[in-house]
């Protein structure tokens, strides 16, 4: 090939795999992604909720209220519940703080994952897009993964998760009204849609292990229900993870000794 020509030639075509971090087209991704079942599947638990918040004597405000500032299907549900049971505030107020309290751990593997410390986000301004976080959410971050370059995660994240929100209080705001037209046990049972999408997108998660762990928490929860009740699905989510876990800590305790002793060995 000639001088000429080497420089004449086109240069090499970008890979089509390498993960995206142009910020609109991660943000046409996210939205591509929330308008198919992860949408859906929020939007038909919110209509649900505001049955159920109806039942219980809450009029729109408040169910919208539950819903924005809550923002968590067991704590909301739990709120609706204690209310109808008479409970006084402070016990509604411990119930649905433990019920949220699952977000904790969501919350700080999210922060790492967005990599809000590369991008110099005030902690302010975490905190806020925070509250917005649903578990929707952190599932479709962790499927995303490998596809958005880390750079371009808080990207995806808010593209994902500020027009979810909107239509998690559109969905409270049809519920509400469709009680009147629709029986009141259909609309509350619709409730369970996002669950089933969370187990769906378990089952897509490329990292085997936490497959492994949704499969022995799931097979778990049924079989504890008689014995602990209410407590079964707590009970089988840590005891899931920690069985599938345990072999992984062995392995690596077991490479930890090795290299403590080729270095004792490497010292004599």
């Amino acid at each position: 090939m000639s001088k000429d020509q080497s420089q004449s030639s086109p240069p090499p075509a970008m890979d089509r795999f390498a993960p995206l971090s142009d910020p609109r087209q991660v943000a046409m991704l996210a939205l591509r992604d929330l308008f198919q079942v992860p949408g859906l599947g929020l939007f038909f638990s919110m209509v649900g909720f505001s049955a159920i918040a109806r039942e219980a004597g809450f009029g729109l405000k408040e169910a919208l209220a539950t819903s924005a500032l809550v923002w968590g299907m067991p704590g909301q549900v739990a709120m609706a519940s204690l209310y109808l049971a008479g409970a006084s505030a402070a016990v509604i107020f411990m119930a649905v703080a433990l019920a949220n309290m699952r977000m904790m751990l969501m919350v700080v593997s999210t922060v790492d994952l967005i990599g809000f410390r590369r991008h110099g986000t005030a902690l302010i301004k975490q905190i806020f897009l925070m509250h917005f976080l649903a578990i929707t959410t952190w599932i479709q971050l962790s499927v995303v993964r490998g596809k958005v370059a880390d750079r371009a995660m808080v990207i995806y994240f808010m593209a994902f998760a500020l027009p979810l929100f909107v239509i998690g209080m559109t969905g409270t705001v049809l519920g509400f009204y469709l009680v009147d037209i629709v029986p009141p046990l259909l609309l509350k049972s619709i409730v369970f849609t996002t669950p089933l999408y969370i187990l769906m997108m378990v089952a897509k998660i490329r990292i085997q292990l936490f497959r492994y762990a949704g499969v022995v928490g799931g097979a778990l929860a049924p079989l504890l229900y008689p014995l602990i009740g209410e407590w079964a699905i707590l009970t089988a989510g840590i005891v899931g993870g920690t069985l599938v876990m345990l072999p992984r800590l062995n392995t690596a305790r077991q490479v930890r000794r090795k290299m403590h002793r080729k270095k004792r060995h490497n010292q004599s």
